[in-house]
């Protein structure tokens, strides 16, 4: 089941270390086959998304790093945040659509950013350790990651990218098999915009790991790994969907991925 590189840490959790200090986490059992990352630094560690909660994540992690951790969703949707409640240091970005969910230093995820209703999963309430804008730069120690807004499949979605080690974290923006633009908060104008704001961001051998993965012909799993071309790739294809007008139910980006849509995410584009 597991391609070469990639180990069972037990009966759920899987492990890939994709490059020095940082360690792909998945879920190869749980339907969406989520993979969350772990980073670290000489001083920190960060854990970018914690799975839909099936199992608790963090005895994964605690057994990689004995590091102060910080813990970041990408995103609010219940299959990045399920274990977010176990964490002590959370971090988030400082979005206004996060701001509006807070009930004093706690987070209550709305029911359109969780989406938890749809599984049976009942959100439970996060205090939030730390707020972080938008271009900030994450010291891990000898590390850095740099917070990036990327909204398009949700509006509070995030990505963070390590520009000296060429890997951006592109969590539900960009993955193998279809991309949900089909659920409330998606936007295709905003998918467009991000991904054009994105490619000269983008060295032209920068690795994105991805947040949703599939096993490949062998039925294998390993860590989803996508390239700039991708991101180039969606811009084009959203472009000649704008330009040809239409409101199709899927569209095509490349041989890796395409787009579900519904008509409210076509709204920003196509006026009132």
């Amino acid at each position: 089941m597991l391609a070469p590189g990639v180990r069972w840490f037990d009966d759920w959790f899987v492990v890939e270390e994709i490059a020095p200090g940082i360690t792909a986490i998945g879920e190869p059992r749980f339907h969406q086959i989520n993979w969350n990352y772990l980073v670290e630094g000489r001083d920190r560690a960060l854990l970018f998304d914690t799975g839909p909660g099936v199992r608790d994540i963090s005895v994964p992690v605690k057994a990689r790093t004995q590091k102060p951790l910080t813990v970041l969703p990408s995103h609010l949707h219940f299959d990045h945040t399920g274990n977010l409640h176990l964490f002590d240091d959370v971090a988030l970005a400082d979005l206004p659509e996060l701001r509006a969910c807070m009930k004093g230093d706690v987070l209550h995820a709305s029911d359109d950013l969780f989406r938890g209703f749809r599984e049976g999963m009942v959100w439970k309430p996060v205090r939030i350790a730390r707020w972080w804008p938008i271009g900030m730069k994450i010291d891990l120690g000898g590390r850095v990651l740099e917070l990036l807004h990327t909204p398009g499949h949700s509006p509070e979605s995030v990505s963070l990218l390590d520009r000296e080690a060429k890997i951006m974290l592109a969590a539900d923006f960009l993955y193998p098999g279809p991309l949900y633009a089909q659920i409330p908060g998606a936007d295709l104008a905003a998918y467009l915009d991000t991904a054009n704001r994105l490619l000269p961001l983008l060295d032209k051998d920068v690795r994105l790991l991805c947040a949703h993965g599939s096993p490949d012909e062998n039925g294998e799993h390993r860590a989803p790994v996508l390239a700039r071309e991708d991101v180039a790739d969606l811009a084009q294809s959203l472009t000649r969907l704008k330009a040809e007008g239409g409101t199709p139910a899927e569209w095509p980006v490349n041989s890796r991925m395409w787009l579900l849509t519904w008509k409210p995410a076509f709204a920003a584009w196509q006026g009132p």
